[in-house]
């Protein structure tokens, strides 16, 4: 399986742009709860190839980075869906950002292929934080930028045909 650079940043996440690349949510049967050493996680998918969890089960509560890494040594793919925007007004907080940073960290050191769904385009991430962001968190967002900048980002259908048309 292609590995962390082979990643995609999907927005706003239709069918058709999951499709394009495989993808096809999860129905409510597939949904789970994996235990792990810090407690339990709730995921929309867990196959033997591909972890599909939610920004907020993932990033939203308390977890160390050892959960991450238990689970990327596990699942050679991940999806993660729900990645709000740093400028909504849900922001998920300098925590909830931390820990989505530490999963970007674990998924590139152990290669792992991220299929990062967000709901609104994330342009803001690569851009410099918006001022009222304090520096700790300004500084989180600028990495998560830095990592997610090697990642092919899909933010339309119409993109579709120029990506597919765009090979050999």
């Amino acid at each position: 399986m292609a590995g962390f650079r082979q990643g995609l940043v999907i927005s706003p996440g239709t069918d058709r742009q999951l499709g394009a690349y495989g993808l096809f949510r999860p129905s409510p049967s597939q949904h789970g709860v994996l235990a792990l050493p810090s407690g339990q996680l709730a995921v929309k998918g867990a196959a033997p190839d591909l972890l599909w969890a939610g920004f907020d089960e993932l990033c939203g509560v308390d977890r160390p980075a050892a959960d991450y890494l238990l689970l990327a040594r596990r699942f050679p793919a991940w999806v993660v869906d729900g990645i709000p925007s740093p400028s909504s007004d849900y922001a998920a907080g300098a925590g909830g950002w931390q820990r989505f940073l530490a999963v970007l960290e674990v998924l590139h050191r152990e290669d792992v292929l991220p299929f990062l769904i967000a709901p609104a385009p994330l342009p803001g991430l690569l851009a410099v934080p918006p001022d009222g962001f304090g520096e700790e968190i300004t500084a989180v967002l600028s990495r998560i930028g830095e990592r997610l900048s090697v990642l092919l980002w899909i933010e339309s259908d119409e993109q579709l045909e120029d990506e597919r048309s765009g090979g050999c």
